[in-house]
């Protein structure tokens, strides 16, 4: 038993370290958990429920910062948590804009002189076609087959391509869209294949 060869003082501490570590990748879970269930709601256009889910989701993460030594993995949490609380405040503002003119959720509720001078910055790419789209689904669908296991990273892949792709479709269509936070954190110990 090699808990009799180190002094009690410091089997208390990392016991209390371990605590401590769980408690943060618990909190942590929680809060991407609510995340992921934000980002569901914002692209179904439930609005509400997508700002005090994002607004509960940065709660759990900056309470997990307490707690969470690594430097990479904080910093990662604390832009993620910022993140959603911008995501929730242009939501407000797009709901209280669209209450008081008409403008949609994501529209962030600015004049219209602003909304002109941003179009002017972001030159938006030309729509892919049809046959595009096609083909760039199929190079995602080979890649992610030569890839052994992660199922759950392939499926949401999947999902995400064909939501891009809808996406797509609408706006060519002339339907809007509503540009949503498009995110992933991955998780784990090292050599699980976060980086593949």
């Amino acid at each position: 038993n090699l808990d009799a060869l180190i002094p009690p003082a410091d089997i208390s501490a990392r016991r209390r370290g371990l605590a401590l570590l769980a408690m943060a990748n618990d909190l942590r879970d929680k809060g991407i958990e609510i995340a992921n269930d934000a980002v569901r709601d914002d692209n179904a256009g439930n609005y509400e429920d997508a700002i005090n889910k994002y607004c509960k989701a940065a709660e759990y993460l900056m309470t997990a910062t307490k707690y969470e030594k690594n430097p990479v993995t904080l910093k990662t949490i604390r832009e993620k948590s910022l993140e959603y609380v911008q995501r929730a405040e242009a939501l407000k503002q797009g709901l209280a804009g669209k209450g008081a003119g008409g403008k949609k959720a994501g529209g962030g509720g600015g004049s219209k002189e602003e909304e002109e001078e941003s179009e002017d910055d972001d030159v938006e790419p030309e729509p892919l076609t049809e046959e595009q789209l096609a083909k760039a689904e199929a190079e995602m669908k080979e890649e992610l087959s030569k890839l052994i296991g992660m199922e759950s990273v392939k499926k949401q892949m999947e999902q995400l391509c064909k939501q891009l792709s809808l996406d797509i479709r609408r706006r060519a269509e002339g339907h809007n869209t509503l540009d949503a936070i498009r995110h992933m954190m991955f998780t784990g110990n090292p050599g699980v294949g976060k980086t593949t």
